[in-house]
């Protein structure tokens, strides 16, 4: 799928979180922290090797799109994709066991 197409999906979800190696960057957690519906759509964009455009992440970001960082370390994209799901899926996780927790 193009950039442009992909794009235009982006209202379709409750959160859209875009990887990013600038420094406004904050981790998932603090957005998905006000997320108050554990069954959320959230989208996840992580860019091609050397990131996103500066003309792509402003798109993204006009888009609402939350700029977020994947840590210290700079992962290949492949790794990014997979290291981000995965906090993606452990976070909305733990909000479930918390919501769940709360109920009892």
């Amino acid at each position: 799928m193009k950039f442009a197409a992909a794009l235009s999906r982006n209202q379709e979800f409750d959160l859209s979180l875009v990887g990013s190696l600038h420094g406004q960057a904050k981790h998932p957690r603090e957005y998905l922290d006000e997320l108050i519906r554990t069954e959320a759509k959230v989208a996840i964009w992580i860019g091609p090797e050397g990131d996103f455009t500066e003309r792509e992440m402003a798109d993204l970001i006009s888009a609402g799109a939350q700029p977020i960082t994947l840590g210290s370390l700079v992962l290949r994209v492949e790794t990014a994709a997979i290291y981000a799901l995965s906090i993606l899926s452990y976070e909305m996780q733990i909000r479930g066991s918390i919501k769940k927790s709360a109920q009892a």
